[in-house]
Order: C-alpha cells, then sequence, then structure tokens
C-alpha cells in the first residue's frame, strides 16, 4: 500500500542521514554555500565540498551549446568524467536520444548548486546519474561513503523535485585501481544508495560493479587507462553495456 511505501521511503532517508552524521561527526549545519558566479544556493545541510572545477565557465559553455534551445522531454546524462569522457554514449544508448553534460572532476556539491542551470532547462523524462566518485577520492577531504551516500540521494531528490516528470537512474560508483584504499567506502556508498532506490519508485539503481571485474572478482585494472581512473575504450564498452542493460528496457 501507498502509506506504507511512503513510510519505508521516509525510515531509509532517515537511516541514511543518519549514516552521514556518524561518519562526520558533525551537527547539521543550514549554512550556505556558493557554487560561483550565478550559481544558486543550496539548502543541502552537508553537500559537501565543491570541486576546483570553475563551473560558471561549463554551465555557461553548455548553454551555448544548446544556445538554440535545450531539448524538451529529453533523456539527460550528467555527473563526472566517467559521464563527461563517454564520448560514445549517444551511439551506445540507441535508439533511445540522449544528451551528455557531464563534467569531468565535479562533485555532488557541484552538480546541487548548478541543477538548475544543468538539467531543468531539458525539462527531462528521464536522468542518468553519475556522481560521487569525487567526493571519495582518498585524497584530502575525501568523504566516507555514508557522507557520499547522504549527499547522494539529497541530489536524486531534488531532481525528483525540479523535474517532476522524470524517471531517475543511478549509475553506481565505479571502484578503481587508482582508488583502490577507498574501495570499501565506494561499496558503502553504493550499498546505501541501491537501498535507497528500492524505496523509491523514481529511482532505479543500476549496477556495473560485475562488468569491471576479473574471474577473481577484483578490479580488472586492462579496463581502466594509465592513470588507472578513467575507463579505456574496453572499459566504457563493459560499462555501457551494463548501463544498457537497465535503462534501455525501462524507457524504449
Amino acid at each position: 500500500p501507498a502509506p506504507r511505501r511512503i513510510r519505508l521511503r521516509l525510515l531509509v532517508a532517515l537511516l541514511v542521514l543518519a549514516l552521514v552524521l556518524a561518519g562526520a561527526g558533525i551537527a547539521l549545519s543550514l549554512a550556505s554555500r556558493s557554487g560561483g558566479a550565478g550559481a544558486p544556493a543550496a539548502s543541502s545541510p552537508d553537500p559537501g565540498p565543491t570541486s576546483s572545477v570553475d563551473m560558471a565557465e561549463r554551465v555557461a559553455g553548455l548553454e551555448k551549446r544548446f544556445a538554440a534551445g535545450f531539448p524538451q522531454h529529453s533523456i539527460v546524462l550528467t555527473g563526472s568524467s566517467t559521464i563527461g569522457r563517454w564520448t560514445t554514449s549517444k551511439e551506445d544508448l540507441r535508439p533511445l536520444e540522449t544528451y551528455n553534460i557531464g563534467i569531468g572532476g565535479t562533485t555532488v556539491a557541484d552538480h546541487l548548486a548548478w541543477l538548475d542551470r544543468m538539467v531543468v532547462p531539458f525539462d527531462p523524462r528521464a536522468v542518468i546519474v553519475y556522481v560521487g566518485a569525487n567526493d571519495i577520492s582518498g585524497e584530502e577531504g575525501s568523504r566516507t561513503g555514508a557522507q557520499t551516500a547522504g549527499a547522494v540521494v539529497e541530489y536524486l531528490q531534488r531532481v525528483e523535485e525540479v523535474a517532476p516528470d522524470a524517471e531517475l537512474f543511478y549509475v553506481e560508483i565505479a571502484e578503481t585501481p587508482a582508488r583502490a584504499s577507498v574501495g570499501a567506502e565506494v561499496r558503502a556508498a553504493n550499498t546505501a544508495v541501491s537501498a535507497y532506490a528500492e524505496t523509491d519508485d523514481r529511482v532505479t539503481f543500476v549496477p556495473t560493479a560485475d562488468a569491471l571485474v576479473t574471474s577473481d572478482g577484483s578490479v580488472d585494472p586492462s579496463l581502466f587507462v594509465d592513470d588507472g581512473l578513467h575507463f579505456d575504450e574496453a572499459g566504457y564498452a563493459r560499462f555501457s553495456e551494463a548501463v544498457r542493460a537497465v535503462v534501455l528496457p525501462a524507457l524504449e
């Protein structure tokens, strides 16, 4: 029944938030943040750090790209470099008509701050999301899996608010050789977001991990370029197949 689903959804959201607070060891803060000139303020209690990416410049470039008008009721791919470097996404996801607006190096906070100018103009019928990987970087300021999951859930809920007709597909964060030290945090984030998706009829979790490992279950380094962080052609072939397997049946 609907009331039971609603209660379950709220319970999972509260559990994710509790994990965030426990992992961060801080109280909620309602301080506002800015993603750069012209960026809308976000209402997140703890969205995490913005990146060094010049989002104002990148979003201006996006608006220039679609100066003739954003395609309406579109299928939008958004997120960090895994999306941005997916240069064959349009062909890989046919017969769907998709638009890739991924920006490398970005965090969840970047996408929250610029949501109204990145996703909203498309009035999308579906949004394929890959965010959170750069929040769990293993570098200074790296976030926990729980913190990242909380930020991702907030982002998904914000997309639902501003794109009320859109179906959402969250592609899980890929483990990589370069960030092997934070593999456990990546898995924790994916597990938490997957659990949330089970409670939200508009969110579908897209698993890709099984497509990116060797026979013994370890991350396959042959699927990455020399930096050990980004997919090579073979990696994208595996990744895109996993995404297609979930997205195409749902949207065709």
